[in-house]
């Protein structure tokens, strides 16, 4: 296994002497092994090392205590190969050692690691400026050229055994293991669906009650019919992507003291597509899309109420590369008016009414969501009673044939101040609660003497038996009213 260059200090028990494991560093793509001692002792490593470090670098043994050195991969002897190769030796080689160490040949341990080794190695010395940048200044040139980061590769090494041995080997048919199948998924659709779009609308209390239809003005993404979402102008063709070779996906190795990690990623040169666009369309500029101001009319159904949301399937943006269009939501607000309050199904408003009016009756005209109607006040009502009128609330959103109700809650209005003949009056509507009823007056019947002289009046006590049942039923009807006033007087006054 290649291992990046680094150090590590450890403190052996006694100094290591010299003649074991001791090595000297050469220069850069000569080779050099531990002595035979020194494969349990010494720098710690029992593998031949290729050094890339300059001879001043070298780590230095110190009492107590030492370095243990990891070289960097060199290329050139990975794949065996002089540092004057040509090109054409250097795919020899990695033909030859491909074929030896590919995971679906060599089942032994390390093999996939020593393929990953030999297609890294490919990659760099393939690539004349790759390969001006390592003969110069080793794998950190490298390194930088690609980011910075240790051992970044974006070449998959299965690529590159394919370019050489095709999609299947030895009738096999693809690769083993779970980074190679989870790379081997080429190019991924990208006709995605669209955005979905929000749309606030306001409608008024009636209309929200018995639904209505509104005319919106809605701007939207819709599918470029003149390359039909491609992005493409017509008649040219989409070339194969240079960076993932058409697949889409790239995969990214990094070369740690552990070992060489992959991560498969889109490809950001095509995002994904495995193709390239060779001539943008001139109507979307290669977006595949162009923007549209549309008018729709949107159903709003009766009993809808604020907050509610309604959907309008395929309104949205359509989706990239001719996928399909996203919804519209239509969220609704609700004007409310002050005097009528809404609950569900049923409406609520409160009706005023004089103390006269609550004990004698009437009837009212109220405002409801159909415009004005008749509201009977029985004899009697008391304030905080709640009339109905029924079937005159909201109908029900799921089943409009549903409707709720119209209640009216009653408010007594008890005056402040009262002219002197409303006291009077209720004073003597108290007085006949109170004490009975008061003697009416009766008017002197004249008596005529023989003589023809008038007699001084003769005056009853009693009235007539007409008379006393109707004042016996006013003095019923009265109590009956100084009963309800004087209650609603004491409870609001």
């Amino acid at each position: 296994m290649a291992l990046a260059l680094s150090t590590l200090p450890f403190a052996p028990s006694t100094p290591a002497p010299a003649s074991r494991g001791s090595a000297a560093f050469r220069p850069r793509g000569a080779h050099f092994a531990p002595s035979p001692a020194g494969r349990s002792g010494g720098l710690g490593v029992g593998l031949p090392l290729a050094c890339a470090a300059p001879r001043k670098n070298r780590g230095r043994r110190r009492r107590g205590g030492g370095l243990v050195v990891f070289a960097a991969a060199d290329y050139y002897a990975t794949l065996g190969v002089q540092r004057s190769a040509t090109i054409k030796d250097i795919k020899a080689a990695y033909r030859k050692l491909a074929r030896q160490y590919h995971p679906d040949v060599n089942k032994e341990p390390g093999a996939t690691d020593k393929f990953k080794e030999i297609s890294s190695a490919y990659e760099v010395l393939s690539d004349d400026k790759k390969r001006a940048l390592y003969d110069q200044y080793g794998e950190a040139g490298v390194k930088s050229a690609v980011g910075g980061n240790a051992g970044a590769y974006t070449s998959n090494p299965f690529d590159l055994f394919e370019t050489f041995f095709g999609a299947s080997m030895g009738g096999g048919g693809g690769f083993s293991g779970m980074d190679q199948s989870a790379f081997r998924t080429r190019r991924r659709s990208t006709a995605a669906q669209g955005e979905d779009i929000r749309y606030d609308v306001i409608l008024g209390f009636s209309e929200a009650i018995f639904g209505t239809e509104k005319d919106i003005i809605l701007s939207h993404l819709e599918t470029c019919d003149a390359c039909s979402g491609s992005g493409s102008k017509v008649g040219s063709k989409a070339k194969i992507c240079s960076t993932c070779g058409g697949r889409g996906q790239v995969m990214r190795t990094e070369q740690t003291p552990f070992g060489l990690f992959s991560q498969v990623s889109s490809c950001p040169t095509c995002v994904g597509e495995g193709e390239v666009i060779s001539e943008y369309c001139r109507k979307c500029s290669g977006e595949g899309r162009v923007r549209v101001r549309k008018e729709i009319k949107v159903k709003i159904p009766p009993g809808v109420s604020k907050g509610s949301t309604l959907r309008v399937r395929g309104e949205g943006d359509a989706g990239p590369k001719g996928g399909p269009p996203g919804d519209l939501f239509v969220c609704l607000d609700v004007e409310e008016p002050s005097d009528i309050k809404r609950d569900g199904i049923n409406l609520y408003s409160t009706v005023s009414i004089s103390y006269i009016e609550a004990i004698l009756g009437t009837v009212e005209k109220v405002r409801t969501v159909e415009g004005s109607s008749e509201l009977r006040i029985p004899p009697g009502t008391q304030p905080g009673d709640v009339l109905v009128l029924a079937k005159q609330g909201v109908p029900s959103l799921n089943r409009p044939s549903i409707r709720g109700d119209h209640l009216f809650t009653v408010k007594v209005s008890i005056p402040k101040r009262i002219s002197g003949r409303e006291k009077e009056l209720l004073e003597e509507l108290a007085s006949l609660k109170n004490g009975g009823f008061a003697r009416a007056p009766v008017k002197p019947k004249p008596v005529h003497k023989e003589n023809g002289s008038r007699a001084a009046p003769e005056v009853s006590d009693q009235p007539d038996d007409g008379e006393g049942d109707w004042l016996k039923k006013l003095s019923d009807f009265a109590g009956s009213i100084v009963n309800g006033a004087s209650k609603w007087l004491k409870d609001n006054l």
